[in-house]
């Protein structure tokens, strides 16, 4: 990650917060070039960079190999050493003193180059940090180890006392190996964003001096003619000039099928032109476009800490003052009866046992794998505090029109007067309906698409707005209209037949809205129409019951359109709500329900979301500024919000086990290490097996947290085998 690309105070590396300052706020804008949150990842991005060019010594990996070859040497050393203790050898024989001598001589020796080879780069990260105005457990260690030296230093130079090199320089290969190990583990947290970023392409095909031309993406501006063949992904924002071809949107509208889309569409940047080459103009520039616009979301969330990080802050603040306190007293008790080799190694084991690395990545990094992995599942968190108060809602609302219903509308019953033919009455209603770009015009040319058109074509073709639409036939000496139940019988005066008349009254007292075609002075026919329930959501509504949540919807529809929607997804709904009346709603099932979601449509509803606890907007893929939205729904599948929901849990209670098991390991090390009963290489090998432990617990989120319902049930589109187009359902009634 470059500098230009990092998140501000964050490791270059991994991306974690990088160690707070504590007596200087404003030293970390001294400090220039790349920055890292520990050791570990300063040796992960070193070894990641040199094995990235071809050409450059392996330095990094060459410190680490010959580290670990002087240690096992000075381990050798040490063996033949403790050979004296274990079998009796008289140390007395001159022969075997200066035998004595020499093997402490060498351990010395040997030990100096893993003292600079790996304790080296602590040092360093160690003063970045200090002149950042932090305080880390680096310190604490690389203390500890130099400590450890200079003891056993003093002891040969004395010719008296203990020596320790072989401890010092297995903890040196224990903490480099396992900082290494975790950090790159750690790195895997911003996999989901790398593989975002990577949708964007480096280089684009932009129009030069009367031809194509091979530019960096930065240098793509707004109103740029540029070309994206068949297999490339789309640059940026922009419209199509010239071309067609389909296009894979699976990220922002979560659909699987590609989209078609031809001269004046817009195409968003990071989609996948699948068969066509086009030719586009850019209208937003290359870190402006959608795909930018979510990556930069997704950045700005990691920042925003929840409750649980805010927690181990406040812990891992406190920590290592403490941890440096206790250190120095087991030291001391022991120094001051003559134990100072064993105080040395009792206060090396508690700072190497009681390292915070474990508290500290117990919180971010299993929110930064959810919102990642949230993310490519087209759910954008606002933050991770976010997320946390979404795995506490207990109620959840819905609005109604474009959240539980498509906003798609459908002739959902007709009625054709006795004495007309039903195909006359279709066809003359098509050849209106054709003529408007009303929604319900669509709907009844969808139901009549299956009649041969009257020929030939009408004239004198009026539109009233808002009430319908009148057409002459040749030879005909009355006009045929098509419209509302008031224009058709009140204004126009069309006789109503009595066969007519219980289905006007029952759509009238749903809130159905209706449609009346009349020719000769009488209505011929009548269509009613309904919103379409999303196909997902009674489904997505029972997931949550299941989850224990209370479910309703708010609507400032009709209360029969109400009524409808309580029937067919089995839920309350409060109906004929505006949008102040929907706001007292949340807030009054936030009192009764406990904390409480509001779904809508993040524009209309923006009161009501506001005073949710979450506010979840529907269909932010080309819209990600919805401003009182704490979760933005990339697409319409009602299907995600259970699996949000799941996700935020899972993530809650991996954060709880991380935080529980880091204080608890802790708790319990610092007091085996103080009472002496932990030997430093041991307690070294322990910190190392904890990181990785709560590691492993959080990144496991990424890798087995299933993908939502809907998805499974989507059909393979590279599988045609058995594969048919879902034909469209006949309307539900058909009276003659």
């Amino acid at each position: 990650m470059s500098d230009s690309r990092r998140t501000p105070a964050s490791c270059d590396h991994c991306g974690l917060p990088l160690p707070r300052p504590m007596w200087s706020s404003a030293a970390r804008e001294t400090v220039t070039g790349a920055q890292y949150c520990c050791m570990g990842c300063r040796i992960a991005a070193a070894i990641r960079a040199e094995r990235s060019d071809a050409g450059a010594p392996q330095t990094m990996q060459l410190r680490l190999v010959l580290g670990l070859f002087f240690s096992m040497s000075v381990m050798v050393f040490t063996f033949a050493l403790w050979s004296y203790d274990v079998y009796g050898v008289d140390s007395g024989n001159p022969a075997a003193a200066t035998f004595v001598s020499v093997l402490r001589y060498l351990a010395l020796l040997f030990s100096l180059p893993v003292l600079v080879l790996l304790g080296g780069p602590i040092a360093d990260g160690v003063v970045r940090t200090l002149r950042l105005g932090a305080f880390t457990a680096d310190l604490l260690l690389l203390s500890g180890v130099v400590a450890a030296y200079l003891f056993s230093l003093v002891s040969i130079m004395r010719s008296a006392g203990d020596v320790y090199f072989e401890t010092a320089c297995m903890i040196l290969v224990f903490i480099t190996l396992g900082r290494w190990f975790e950090a790159a583990s750690r790195h895997q947290a911003t996999a989901a964003l790398d593989r975002l970023e990577r949708l964007i392409p480096e280089t684009v095909h932009a129009w030069r001096n009367g031809q194509f031309v091979d530019l960096p993406i930065g240098q793509a501006q707004p109103g740029d003619r540029l070309e994206v063949r068949p297999g490339e992904r789309v640059p940026t924002d922009g419209q199509i000039v010239t071309g067609f071809g389909s296009f894979d949107e699976q990220l922002f509208s979560g659909e699987s099928w590609p989209v078609v889309k031809a001269q004046d569409d817009p195409v968003l940047g990071g989609t996948l032109s699948i068969d066509g080459c086009i030719q586009m103009h850019v209208t937003a520039g290359p870190r402006a476009g959608t795909l930018q616009r979510m990556l930069d979301a997704l950045r700005a969330a990691r920042l925003q800490k929840g409750t649980h990080q805010r927690l181990a802050d406040r812990m891992s603040q406190w920590f290592l003052p403490i941890i440096a306190v206790i250190a120095i007293a087991s030291f001391s008790i022991r120094a001051l009866v003559g134990e100072v080799g064993d105080g040395l190694m009792s206060a090396l084991a508690v700072l190497l046992i009681a390292c915070p690395c474990a508290l500290g990545i117990a919180t971010p990094l299993a929110v930064w794998v959810a919102l990642g992995r949230a993310a490519e599942q087209s759910v954008l968190f606002r933050s991770g505090a976010a997320l946390e108060r979404l795995a506490d809602v207990s109620a959840i609302c819905f609005d109604k029109t474009g959240t539980l219903t498509s906003g798609v509308v459908a002739v959902s019953r007709m009625a054709c007067a006795s004495s007309t033919l039903r195909d006359e009455m279709l066809g003359r209603a098509s050849a209106l309906a054709g003529r408007t770009n009303h929604p319900m015009g669509a709907a009844i040319a969808s139901v009549a698409e299956t009649v041969t058109p009257i020929s030939p074509a009408p004239t004198s073709i009026h539109t009233v707005a808002g009430r319908g639409i009148s057409a002459r036939w040749p030879g005909e000496a009355s006009a045929t209209i098509l419209g509302s139940h008031r224009f058709v019988v009140i204004e126009q005066q069309s006789a109503l037949p009595a066969a007519l008349t219980p289905l006007i009254d029952d759509a009238l007292s749903d809130g159905d809205p209706l449609s009346l075609i009349a020719w000769d002075g009488v209505v011929r026919g009548v269509f009613v129409f309904r919103e379409q329930i999303r196909a997902e959501a009674a489904d997505a509504i029972a997931e949550l019951q299941r989850a224990g949540l209370a479910c309703c919807a708010l609507t400032g529809d009709h209360a029969g359109r109400g009524r409808v929607i309580e029937q067919e997804l089995v839920i309350p709904v409060e109906s004929e709500l505006l949008p102040d009346a929907k706001l007292r709603a949340v807030q009054r099932i936030a009192r009764t329900s406990g904390p409480t979601a509001m779904v809508g449509d993040g524009v209309n509803d923006a009161a009501a979301m506001s005073a949710a606890d979450v506010g979840i907007a529907m269909g932010c893929g080309a819209d990600l500024t919805r401003d009182n939205a704490d979760v933005c729904l990339l697409s319409n599948d009602l299907q995600r919000i259970p699996w949000a929901l799941e996700l935020a849990r899972a993530t809650v209670r991996t954060v709880r086990r991380n935080i529980w098991w880091a204080f608890g390991y802790n708790a319990v090390g610092v007091v085996l290490a103080a009472a002496g009963w932990l030997h430093p290489s041991v307690a070294a090998v322990l910190m190392v097996v904890s990181s990785l432990a709560v590691t492993a617990n959080s990144l496991r989120l990424g890798r087995t947290f299933g993908i939502p319902t809907s998805e499974l049930r989507k059909p393979n589109a590279d599988d045609s085998s058995g594969f048919e187009l879902p034909i469209s359902d006949l309307p539900a009634e058909v009276v003659r």
